[in-house]
């Protein structure tokens, strides 16, 4: 059973993008919402019956041209798969359904007519690109499919057609396929050297090639998930639709670069502990970096690109205290993708009604939303606690483990590393309710007046990603206990 479900998950995206096409523009929200719930229901289905195990099926085992017994393609399922899995498929439905109320003429910021067929053409090949990543079970699988949600997000991005969005996809598409290059040598010296593209093949190399291997898959995560010299494209990538930012930050692309890292990691021993405390360093300062953008922002959407590259930042650090030995740190960076994902989604979602209904994002034109919109006041509030990390919401618990992977360090890099961190927390949750409080009380707005209902499909969505937010982390805790 479990193959064929895996086999769903995959295909079904791929073959639904393709039959979309000969849908008429009426039946495309539908069809897409069958697809990525049957989509959806098959992961879950599938992490319930290989919970805690390792399923490993080769489908192509040789190609030509490559030694006997080099394995190219097939399916994979562990622990950590299974975190990216439940994160893309559940969030993607959620995107799905909003999408279908946003893309329309009644949208009040961006009215449109038409065009679902093309959205969702690259959409569902974006939901099946990032089931394809995290049930790869080698580098060089996993690399096709990489690359395909580069080519996916450049569409999606570029998706109103108007100068702004189309240069935000091409940065998007530039900065993100440069990372690839370094993936590409990555996967060649692998190869080269270990005659695999296994993802414990770096075990066979030397420690110089294996230093070599973890900093060209870094950069490459680095520019996937827009940290340090790449950060500039994810905020600029606002220009797309907001289901597509919503999916590009809570789950999909910028999810892929800190899997990548958490997959090395994990796969491999023998990483020096200054590799750790490299890809902890530059994780802070891109925290930091991103809190000083927060003060300089009006819009909303751009505030909340900058704060989900601080919180890739915490993702990172996670995965370089584990490379430098604390296993709470590696388990708090596992458990931010699962906590950080309905909390940040359900911000976005947040953004997107407020200018469905006001025709605005500007945050200088907004005041009063709790009276009008007081649904989408209350769920913006609650992503605002769970991205922060208020007890007992979702991101308090990555938080707290990351904690206690910076003291389990211990000595003068836990000081090092401990001072930004906490400054980002205590910053973060300030200015987070600094924002909500121009936005949703005082005197309402002129905009805010005028406002127009949000349809009942987009308020289900919020309500939906709300008990998320509070129950991520009982799936979360016993989930990254498993990794290992």
């Amino acid at each position: 059973m479990l193959p064929i479900l895996l086999f769903t998950m995959l295909l079904l995206p791929f073959a639904g993008a393709l039959i979309s096409q000969w849908l008429p523009e009426k039946r495309q929200d539908g069809f897409a919402a069958v697809i990525v719930s049957l989509v959806c229901a098959a992961s879950l289905w599938a992490v319930f019956l290989g919970l805690g195990k390792s399923f490993h099926l080769n489908v192509l085992p040789w190609w030509p041209w490559l030694p006997q017994g080099t394995e190219v393609m097939g399916l994979h399922l562990d622990p950590l798969s299974t975190v990216l899995l439940l994160v893309t498929t559940i969030i993607g439905l959620a995107v799905t359904f909003f999408a279908r109320d946003y893309l329309t003429p009644q949208n009040r910021y961006h009215p449109i007519e038409g065009g679902k067929r093309r959205f969702y053409l690259w959409h569902l090949l974006f939901v099946g690109a990032m089931v394809g990543v995290a049930v790869s079970p080698n580098f060089l699988q996993m690399f096709i499919f990489w690359e395909l949600t580069t080519i996916c997000s450049w569409a999606l991005i570029s998706y109103y057609h108007n100068h702004e969005s189309l240069e935000a996809g091409f940065e998007a598409l530039i900065k993100t396929f440069f990372g690839g290059i370094f993936f590409l040598i990555a996967l060649i010296v692998i190869f080269v050297n270990a005659g695999s593209f296994d993802f414990d093949a770096i075990n066979l190399l030397t420690p110089q090639l294996k230093t070599l291997v973890f900093i060209l898959f870094l950069i490459a995560a680095w520019a996937k998930s827009s940290q340090i010299v790449f950060f500039a494209w994810l905020p600029n990538a606002m220009a797309a639709p907001t289901p597509v930012s919503c999916y590009l930050h809570a789950a999909a692309m910028v999810k892929a670069g800190v899997y990548l890292m958490a997959r090395v990691a994990i796969s491999t021993v023998g990483f020096s502990y200054g590799l750790g405390l490299l890809v902890a360093a530059f994780a802070v300062f891109t925290m930091l970096a991103s809190l000083f953008l927060f003060f300089f922002q009006t819009d909303l959407k751009k505030f909340l690109a900058y704060s989900t590259i601080a919180h890739l930042g915490y993702i990172f650090l996670g995965i370089g205290l584990g490379v430098m030995g604390s296993y709470y740190g590696y388990q708090g960076a596992i458990l931010h993708i699962i906590c950080h994902a309905p909390a940040k989604a359900l911000l976005f979602i947040c953004v997107g009604a407020i200018a469905y209904s006001t025709g605005t994002r500007n945050m200088d034109e907004l005041g009063g939303l709790a009276k009008a919109m007081p649904l989408t006041s209350i769920a913006f509030i609650v992503g605002a606690l769970g991205a922060t990390g208020i007890a007992p919401l979702s991101c308090f618990w990555s938080k707290l483990f990351l904690m206690e992977g910076v003291i389990e360090i211990g000595g003068k890099t836990a000081v090092f590393l401990m001072i930004p961190f906490v400054a980002e927390i205590i910053i973060a949750f300030a200015w987070y309710f600094f924002i909500a409080h121009k936005v949703f009380f005082g005197e309402p707005s002129a905009k805010v007046n005028r406002v127009i209902a949000l349809p009942l499909t987009s308020k289900i969505i919020l309500i939906a990603l709300m008990a998320l937010t509070v129950i991520a982390p009982l799936v979360g805790l016993p989930l990254v206990k498993l990794v290992r």
